[in-house]
């Protein structure tokens, strides 16, 4: 088993730069007019949103010492998503890097993707989670987070095709 952790410096830049995005759009929405007021909330409520599910969460697996993503024997446990998600080598067929949420990221090309569309999750993700159909192809769950791992995306993608092509010969 091969444990990959959160990388702390970059968690706690996002963290940073969250806040202070927050810290100016609510400057300006005191400051301006009212007509700024529904965009501004808006922005603000993206921002809380990314805030907490996309970089507290990490921080406090990170501080639990809950790896990002964990390779084993049986699949892959990917905790770089919103909700974690273990998927098995058997529903594996290759790894893609691709451009996901404004950022380089690593898709997991799974032999049924619908399957991970309906996985479990809080009545808030789930809404959002159908929301999201509307603008993507590939669900979410699949992507793993690259930028938040104590790895590169080259050196990432190098171990999970190594260890999947292990899997095919073995299986």
């Amino acid at each position: 088993m091969v444990d990959i952790q959160f990388k702390k410096s970059n968690i706690m830049t996002g963290i940073f730069l969250c806040i202070a995005f927050i810290v100016l759009l609510l400057f300006i929405f005191y400051t301006s007019s009212n007509s700024y007021a529904p965009i501004l909330i808006f922005l603000i409520c993206i921002t809380l949103h990314i805030l907490y599910f996309h970089k507290i969460k990490f921080w406090i697996d990170h501080k639990n010492g809950r790896p990002g993503l964990s390779i084993e024997e049986q699949g892959i446990l990917n905790n770089t998503a919103d909700t974690s998600i273990f998927i098995p080598w058997e529903e594996i067929q290759s790894f893609e890097s691709g451009f996901f949420r404004t950022q380089n990221q690593i898709f997991i090309k799974v032999r049924n993707e619908k399957k991970y569309d309906q996985v479990k999750r809080t009545t808030y993700l789930t809404a959002l989670n159908t929301i999201g159909h509307l603008f993507r192809s590939k669900p979410d769950l699949l992507w793993i987070d690259v930028d938040v791992l104590a790895i590169s995306e080259q050196q990432l993608l190098t171990l999970l095709r190594s260890r999947l092509g292990k899997n095919n010969r073995q299986g």
